[in-house]
């Protein structure tokens, strides 16, 4: 009996709102990317497609000549993070690992804040608008 009721306890959680889905990331984004680093604030496009079902993660800088995929760490109901490894820099204007946090501002609106594994700053920051 007591089996019976933990089982039923763990298929009652398993169904209610505990999922942290991040379907809501599913599309193509756009935006201007801005990096704080630079003397002349510096600002850069950002193409992004992702596919949650397929695990697709393509970034794509386009005024920076580079590209690459995101790999999935963590998420939740309104916030995921990644890894970038950049595999295309044509002009060596990317660096090539970093950190990325998507935070869910709305439906059309995403924000992106950029990090470089070994610094706890933001490098780089947007608002990406869903295509």
């Amino acid at each position: 009996m007591r089996f019976n009721l933990i089982a039923l306890m763990f298929v009652v959680f398993l169904f209610t709102g505990c999922d942290y889905s991040i379907k809501w990331l599913n599309g193509e984004w756009e935006g201007v990317g801005c990096q704080l680093d630079m003397e002349d604030n510096d600002t850069w496009f950002i193409n992004l497609e992702i596919d949650i079902d397929k695990q697709l993660f393509d970034i794509e800088y386009p005024s920076l000549g580079c590209a690459g995929n995101w790999e999935l760490i963590d998420y939740s109901s309104d916030r995921a993070i990644f890894n970038e490894l950049i595999t295309e820099n044509d002009k060596n204007d990317c660096i090539e690992k970093g950190t990325v946090i998507l935070t869910k501002v709305d439906e059309k609106h995403i924000s992106f804040s950029y990090y470089i594994y070994s610094d706890k700053d933001v490098l780089a920051f947007s608002t990406l608008r869903r295509k």
